[in-house]
């Protein structure tokens, strides 16, 4: 794992562990070069005559263009138009659809809640958040009235399997109990649910109601609430203790007597990792027995 992802998931274990478990494997290896970024922000600060960090040509600290262009642009400065746009999008313009976001949701209001980023429409996003939270075998649950792309991003392209239910129920509105149903089943499979709904529906149109919307929020508590039995328990720690323990491997040990041999450790499996998976498992196997 390279060391930037790694130190990305330690932090994120340290602020939230729970998003941390709902990456997926490829989310967890996920992480951004600093290179570029770092030194473009540095020579933003200090480059006085120069800055060879920013890919395009100034002219009297304005970027060059072709008036022919810029007179098309209206009120827009050339400094806004023709430097590269920052990766995750302009800070002044996510941070007023952050406020967008707040005002049209109420809610949200007093929530920890980050600056959204730009992503090349749609299909883009959505390929994010699945390189982010789906693996390979994992099942996610759409209405049977579906846009194609789901198939392509997340079943061909990410390995995941898809399962529907009928978006209308017989009153021709949304279909919770179908919704519920699907969602039942699929927990009885997997631990981890990914739901993935869109309004209007594409390629229907459907809106749903305020009544259907707070349907959908408590079947999705109520999912998110059911309790497992304390053998399952067991063994959904077990498991999560295996994948941590087997984690440790490529890492660099800087605690405790393993510190010693500093890059000789790498490739060996921790010893606190491994003995706390197996004292989960034998709890595990012990309870299963019972």
């Amino acid at each position: 794992m390279n060391p930037l992802a790694k130190e990305l998931n330690d932090q994120l274990i340290k602020e939230n562990p729970f998003v941390y478990e709902m990456l997926s494997k490829r989310g967890k290896e996920r992480f951004f070069p600093k290179g570029i970024l770092s030194q473009s922000a540095e020579a933003k600060a200090k480059a006085k005559k120069f800055n060879a960090t920013i890919g395009i040509a100034t002219e009297d600290g304005v970027a060059m263009h072709l008036p022919c262009i810029q007179k098309h642009l209206g009120t827009l400065k050339p400094n806004d138009a023709f430097p590269y746009a920052p990766t995750p999008g302009k800070p002044e313009l996510r941070k007023k659809w952050q406020e967008k976001l707040l005002t049209d949701n109420p809610s949200l209001k007093g929530k920890t809640l980050s600056l959204p980023i730009v992503t090349s429409a749609i299909t883009h996003g959505l390929s994010l958040a699945g390189d982010l939270f789906v693996d390979e075998g994992d099942i996610i649950i759409l209405p049977d009235k579906l846009w194609g792309n789901y198939r392509l991003i997340f079943n061909t392209r990410l390995g995941s399997i898809t399962k529907t239910f009928p978006l209308y129920n017989e009153r021709n509105g949304f279909n919770n109990d179908g919704f519920k149903k699907v969602i039942e089943e699929t927990g009885k499979e997997k631990s981890k649910l990914l739901i993935l709904l869109n309004f209007p529906n594409n390629p229907t149109g459907y809106s749903i109601t305020p009544k259907e919307a707070e349907d959908i929020s408590s079947t999705l508590k109520e999912a998110s609430s059911n309790g497992r039995s304390l053998s399952e328990a067991l063994e959904y720690s077990a498991k999560a203790a295996e994948e941590g323990m087997t984690a440790t491997i490529p890492w660099v040990a800087k605690k405790g007597r393993a510190s010693y041999l500093g890059e000789r450790s790498a490739g060996h499996q921790d010893p606190g990792a491994t003995s706390s998976y197996l004292i989960l498992q034998a709890a595990a196997d012990t309870w299963k027995d019972c």
